[in-house]
């Protein structure tokens, strides 16, 4: 041991070129692999370190109907549960209810998390408690359970057991005393809240609470093992049966299954691909490391061959040479860890602030860093040791020491290095590729046509608050309207980023088949709703206030006339009819019978991932519960801001105000974690780029400098400088040339699977293969003609005389 160390600190001091870029490129691409090991880590660790995390499950539900998306969501029927204890009394389950609410507080009044649960909710969910007893606190109506932090906001640095708070919940509000405090929620948890409120039917439940078809909440359900988790799934068909089924939910329409806890922060295939592709991206950059190191070690082990042939004859064997240089590749790699490691926690700071993540490194502990990072020393030391330490200790002492100059490892050791330079840039290209079709997928999406003027608007999002009275409501979309800077005003269900209704509903046009009837989604609007967003009318017109019989407000409760509807491009082609001026006049029944009135371009209210779907636009002139009010200014939105935000605080100065500009909105809830997660992406494609350029400068500074003599005697013979500049770089461009033919396919087909998952997405145009292409190329040019140049340019007297 004590001579394997003394042999690492010669190495190192020995060739301080070749051990920088040896250490420094393992250096590099260990820390890209620690910081991308703890972002998966912490994506694939969500609620399993919650105890128990393993025997919950939740009802989740599909629809199988056009025009509705096939995928599973996490919500059920309110009661749900209620009505599955009445058939399983053995069951074990709790409700978690999110409520858009607020807290008054004296004189402040602050938007909360609320979160309205069941009271085994904490025997279920075992959070940590800070103090009292949040299943006995649940237990009584009047009590709830907060968080450390809103603790802290409410009573300072008093203690909060006892006191009260008042929770205004829509247009109820409740005062709740204190009973318990837990621990603030981690970030790697699904379902979080601030305050939690006992489940009171009686002053929570809407008309649609016990109405199959709806979603309102989460239904958790514990069971001892998989195994009663798989039995009782294969109950939720009879199950549905016996209860469920009726005229308005149909056998084959609808379904139930469980979704593990633990699988359902990464239950959406994009999500796990995602992260998925970040692993890969860190494990291949450390693949490049490591091919970088066994290049560079075997390109200079003929520097050793002579101290090989010595120790031999001094009767060393080949076993203990091999775990000679094992050691040294061992310790190369614990220092390179090291610095690494001091590299990712220098990193983790902006890698958090550019992927919007809170990544820490812990030293002790269940997740500490040290138990992976030492298997990580042990496994890279012995790949990345083997075959250098081999070729090591395969040298013949006679033949080394009869030669006249040391070995380079013949025909056989040059095209393994080129073999290795080939698998290095594809990796490498196959990055540049990916990260270039990200970045301009990403463009795409934020300058795409969404069917509307995003410029100018701005939604207020508290105005969806059901404790604002309808005078209120009426006072404030007048006083908007008024304010200088504004052009139109609108109220309506839906907003771009926000959804307030997702209710679909069958609609029968006369002489379709009943199997071909589409579900269409039904979104109640305001006065100017299509002119404050710049909808471009196709056929027909638009509501008009002085029809009546387009105002919802208008109709008389019991009437049979049709209501007048607008639909959109997409509702056109799901309805059947060949065009859309086709479809104006038209009758189609939902829920009773309408008369479409006008068809407008589809509007990309939500993300670019989802597709737009079959719209049906009903228009209410008096403002409604559940209504998001949008603002079109003739500036930019931010400058008017001030005023939109005074002017409620006048006319409803009780309630907190939620406002922010259309883009801001649409990029928080649909393009921030694609954006986040695009940046990862680039700085790991970017360091694993740099990593291969290390390894082939220390390529280019060993074999120029092998090749010294072997110039001065072309240059002598009459080779130019430029004959010699294109005989160092092709021997290096030929093996990043044919990186292109690998990385080019297989990339191809990672790139389509990954646009796919768009439903708005670019073309996956040659341009971008060709580019990434050319910018690898000309790295690696930029990273050899430096050594190339200075031995092109070198005289042949000075050149014949190397050595």
């Amino acid at each position: 041991m004590t001579s394997a160390l003394t042999s690492f600190y010669r190495s190192l001091t020995r060739h301080k070129l070749f051990a920088a870029l040896n250490i420094g490129g393992l250096a590099l691409g260990i820390a890209v692999f620690l910081v991308l090991f703890l972002f998966v880590r912490f994506e694939t660790g969500f609620d399993r370190w919650i105890p128990g995390a393993d025997k919950l499950y939740i009802i989740q539900e599909r629809y199988h109907l056009p025009g509705v998306p096939d995928d599973a969501n996490p919500y059920t029927m309110g009661a749900q549960l209620t009505h599955l204890r009445a058939d399983y009394p053995q069951l074990v389950g709790t409700r978690f209810w999110p409520q858009g609410g607020f807290v008054r507080q004296g004189a402040v009044n602050s938007s909360e998390n609320i979160i309205v649960v069941d009271p085994n909710f904490f025997q279920l969910m075992q959070l940590p408690v800070v103090a009292g007893d949040p299943t006995r606190t649940l237990a009584d109506p009047d009590s709830i359970v907060i968080t450390q932090r809103a603790a802290t906001t409410y009573f300072g640095t008093q203690s909060p057991l006892g006191r009260t708070l008042t929770v205004v919940i829509g247009d109820k509000s409740f005062n709740y005393r204190v009973g318990a405090v837990i621990a603030d929620m981690r970030k790697d948890m699904s379902f979080t809240g601030q305050i939690f409120v006992p489940m009171n039917t009686a002053r929570f439940a809407s008309q649609w609470f016990d109405h199959w078809g709806s979603t309102s909440l989460v239904t958790l359900l514990r069971f001892p093992d998989a195994a009663a988790a798989r039995a009782f799934e294969a109950e939720l068909p009879r199950f549905a049966a016996r209860r469920v089924y009726d005229e308005n939910m149909k056998k084959g329409e609808w379904e139930q299954s469980l979704r593990p806890l633990a699988e359902h922060h990464l239950y959406d295939p994009g999500d796990r691909a995602i992260v998925t592709t970040l692993g890969v991206v860190g494990t291949l950059t450390l693949l490049i490391a490591i091919v970088n190191y066994v290049n560079l070690a075997t390109a200079r082990a003929g520097l050793r061959a002579r101290e090989v042939a010595v120790r031999k004859v001094l009767g060393g064997t080949r076993r203990a040479l091999i775990r000679q240089f094992l050691i040294e590749a061992v310790l190369t790699v614990a220092l390179a860890a090291i610095i690494g490691l001091a590299l990712a926690e220098i990193a983790l700071p902006l890698v958090n602030t550019l992927g919007g993540i809170a990544l820490k490194i812990r030293y002790f502990g269940a997740d500490s860093i040290l138990p992976p990072l030492l298997l990580l020393v042990i496994m890279v030391g012995a790949i990345a040791g083997l075959y250098p330490a081999a070729v090591l200790a395969g040298f013949r002492p006679a033949a080394v020491l009869a030669a006249a100059r040391a070995p380079g490892g013949g025909r056989t050791g040059a095209r393994l290095r080129a073999a290795l330079v080939v698998v290095q840039f594809a990796i490498a290209i196959a990055f540049a590729i990916g990260t270039t079709v990200m970045i301009a997928q990403t463009a795409h999406v934020r300058a795409a046509d969404l069917g509307f003027r995003r410029d100018g608007l701005y939604v207020v999002r508290s105005f969806t608050s059901g404790s604002l009275l309808p005078e209120q409501k009426t006072a404030l979309l007048r006083a908007w309207a008024a304010l200088p800077g504004v052009s139109h005003v609108t109220n309506a269900e839906n907003a771009p980023g926000d959804q307030n209704t997702t209710n679909h509903s069958t609609t029968h046009r006369p002489g379709m088949e009943a199997t071909n009837n589409p579900s269409l989604m039904h979104v109640r609007v305001g006065e100017d709703y299509f002119g404050t967003f710049g909808a471009r009318l196709i056929a027909g017109r638009l509501f008009d206030p002085t029809h009546p019989s387009d105002d919802l407000a208008a109709k008389v409760k019991g009437s049979t006339t049709p209501t007048a509807v607008v639909i959109n491009r997409n509702a056109v082609r799901q309805l059947g009819f060949r065009s859309p001026q086709e479809a104006v006049g038209q009758s189609v029944d939902s829920n009773g019978p309408m008369t479409i009135i006008g068809v407008v371009d589809d509007l990309r209210f939500r993300g670019p991932r989802e597709e737009v779907g079959g719209v049906v636009y009903r228009f209410n002139s008096r403002p409604f519960i559940d209504a998001f009010a949008t603002i079109r200014t003739t500036g930019d939105p931010r400058a008017t801001a001030d005023a939109i935000q005074a002017t409620w605080k006048r006319i409803a100065p009780t309630e907190p105000f939620e406002g922010r500009t259309v883009e801001e909105n649409l990029f928080k809830r649909y393009y921030e974690q694609d954006s986040q997660r695009a940046r990862l992406f680039t700085i790991g494609a970017s360091m694993a780029v740099l990593i291969g350029c290390i390894g082939l400068y220390g390529l280019a500074a060993f074999d120029t400098t092998r090749r010294i003599k072997e110039i001065g005697i072309r240059k002598a013979l009459g080779a130019s400088t430029r004959d010699v500049l294109q005989l160092l770089l092709g021997k290096f461009l030929r093996p990043v040339l044919i990186a292109n033919l690998i990385a080019w396919p297989l990339t191809w087909v990672a790139m389509q699977r990954w646009l796919s998952t768009f439903d708005d997405r670019i073309g996956l145009s040659p341009a971008y293969f060709l580019l990434a292409s050319a910018i690898a190329v000309l790295i690696a040019v930029a990273t050899v003609i430096g050594q190339s140049w200075r031995v092109a340019r070198a005289e042949p007297a000075r050149a014949l005389r190397y050595e």
